[in-house]
C-alpha cells in the first residue's frame, strides 16, 4: 500500500502523530511505503513561514488574540472565509505531490493540509481516497471538508461534537483515537523498576513528572520552588525538551547552593512594557531588534527556599514513556498528542498555562472527564499538587478515568480502516 500522509509543522504534536502512524504501518508491512509531507513547507516556504511563525508568536506572546482569532475562524466569518481563500490558492501547488507519488489514500494530520485536499478533490478532479486525522480533542471548521472521505478523531465527544456543530455524517466519523506509539500502552513492570534504580528513585514514593519545554523559564522555576517547600515526600523528574536556557537554569537551579544565578527569560524581557505583544512580535521578526535587547535577556533568579526534593534532569528525552510509566502525575501544557499519550499511560495531568484555542479545549475535555485539574498559579497550584498528592485515592480515581478515556490500539485500528478504505475504493474503481 502507497500511503501519503500530509503533516505541518505548527506545534509537534501532527508530526508526531504522522511518525507515530508510519512506524506501525512499517512495522506491520515491510513492502507499503509511506511518505510524510510537510504540506506548508512544500507549497510555499513564504506560507509556511507565515502561519508556523505566526502561530508561535501570537500563541506565547499575544495568547487573547491567538484565541480570538481561533475561535473567529471556526465560524462562518470574513477570517474564516479568507483561511478558505488562501486554502484554495496553494491546494493546487499539491497536485504535482499527488501525480508523483500515485498514493493509493493520503492521510492528513492538520487542518489545512485537510482542508487542501478536500478542494483538489471538488476541484481538479482526484480520486485518491482521503482520511483526516483531528490531532485535538475538539474539532475545528478548518478540518471540515465535504470531499473528506473518513474523519477519524481522539474521542466518542469529538466525534459527536463533529456531528453535531459541524453537520459530518456520522458514517464518516469514526472515534479510534489519535495516532501514538505502541510503547505508550506498553506498561512493563520490569522495566519500570528498571527505570527507577536507573534515577536513584525510590520505589515506594510517588513521582511527579514535569513535561517543562514550552514553559517560560521563571514561571516554571517558580512553580518549582512552589513544589519542593510541599512538607510531601515524593520526588521529580523535569524534561525540558529542546529548550536549553530553561534546562540549563534547571542545571543552576538543581546542582548549585547559589542564593541566585543568571538565567535567560525571554518570557519576562517585555514583561515592563505597555505595547508588551507588539514588542515581541517585533522581536521575533527583526535581527537588529534582537541584538540590542539580547543583553536584556540576562536575568537574575533569586531563590525563595532551600528546601530540596529528589529531582531528574532531562533535556530531549526519545522515550518519553518510559518516565510517564513510573509517574503519578504530570505537570504539562494540554498539547492533542501529550494528551492521548498521558491518557494511554493512565497518567493524570496537571495542566497549565493554556492557550486560548485547542489547548484550551483539551483542558476543558480532561477537567470534564475528571482525568486532570487545571494547575493556578503560585502557592495555590502548589497546594493542589500537595491534595492530590497526599489523597491517594483521588489520584487512584484520576487514573481510572484516564484509562476509560484512552482509546487502546488506536493506531493499529486507524491503519485496519486505511486498509479497508483502499479495498473499498479498489473494488469500486
Amino acid at each position: 500500500m502507497n500511503i501519503l500522509i500530509l503533516s505541518a509543522s505548527t506545534g509537534g504534536g501532527h508530526n508526531r502523530a504522522s511518525n507515530a502512524l508510519k512506524a506501525y504501518i512499517n512495522s506491520q508491512d515491510k513492502t507499503a511505503k509511506v511518505e510524510i509531507i510537510d504540506t506548508l513547507k512544500y507549497c510555499s516556504s513564504i506560507l509556511d513561514k507565515t502561519v508556523t511563525l505566526g502561530y508561535k508568536t501570537l500563541a506565547k506572546n499575544a495568547p487573547e488574540l491567538y484565541g480570538t482569532f481561533y475561535k473567529t475562524a471556526d465560524k462562518e466569518s470574513p477570517i474564516s472565509e479568507l483561511v478558505n481563500t488562501v486554502m484554495t490558492q496553494f491546494a493546487k501547488k499539491l497536485l504535482p505531490l499527488i501525480d508523483e507519488h500515485k498514493p493509493d489514500i493520503v492521510v492528513t494530520c492538520h487542518p489545512f493540509a485537510s482542508s487542501m485536499m478536500s478542494i483538489l478533490k471538488q476541484a481538479y478532479d482526484v480520486t485518491v481516497p482521503v482520511v483526516s486525522i483531528i490531532t485535538d480533542y475538539m474539532p475545528h471548521r478548518a478540518y471540515i471538508g465535504d470531499h473528506i472521505d473518513a474523519y477519524i478523531t481522539a474521542s466518542k465527544d469529538t466525534a459527536d461534537n463533529l456531528a453535531e456543530k459541524y453537520s459530518v455524517d456520522q458514517r464518516r466519523i469514526y472515534p479510534l483515537g489519535m495516532p501514538i506509539f505502541q510503547s505508550f500502552y506498553n506498561y512493563d513492570e520490569n522495566k519500570a523498576i528498571e527505570t527507577l534504580d536507573r534515577l536513584g528513585f525510590s520505589h515506594d514514593l510517588p513521582t511527579v513528572l514535569i513535561m517543562a519545554g514550552s514553559f517560560g523559564v521563571t514561571d516554571i522555576l517558580k512553580i518549582y520552588e512552589h513544589l519542593v517547600e510541599l512538607d510531601v515526600e515524593y520526588q521529580i523528574i523535569v524534561i525540558t525538551g529542546k529548550n536549553q536556557k530553561l534546562y540549563d537554569a534547571f542545571d543552576k537551579m538543581i546542582s548549585s547552593d547559589a542564593k541566585e544565578f543568571e538565567t535567560h527569560d525571554y518570557s519576562q524581557l517585555f514583561s515592563g512594557l505597555s505595547d508588551a505583544n507588539i514588542a515581541k512580535m517585533i522581536y521575533e521578526h527583526s535581527e537588529q531588534f534582537r541584538h540590542e535587547l539580547s543583553a536584556k535577556l540576562v536575568k537574575t533568579f533569586k531563590r525563595s527556599t532551600d528546601k530540596t526534593k529528589p529531582t531528574s534532569l532531562f533535556y530531549f528525552v526519545d522515550n518519553v514513556e518510559d518516565y510517564m510509566h513510573i509517574s503519578d502525575l504530570i505537570i504539562t501544557k494540554p498539547g492533542g498528542l501529550t494528551t492521548s499519550e498521558s491518557l494511554a499511560c493512565s497518567l493524570p495531568m496537571a495542566v497549565f498555562k493554556a492557550f486560548p484555542g485547542q489547548e484550551a479545549q483539551n483542558a476543558d475535555f480532561l477537567v470534564e472527564k475528571q482525568a486532570a485539574i487545571v494547575l493556578e498559579k503560585g502557592e495555590k497550584g502548589a497546594k493542589q499538587i500537595e491534595e492530590l498528592l497526599t489523597h491517594p485515592e483521588k489520584l487512584r480515581q484520576m487514573k481510572e478515568n484516564c484509562k476509560s478515556c484512552a482509546r487502546i490500539h488506536s493506531t493499529e485500528r486507524i491503519y485496519s480502516l486505511l486498509q479497508d478504505i483502499v479495498k473499498s475504493n479498489n473494488t469500486l474503481n
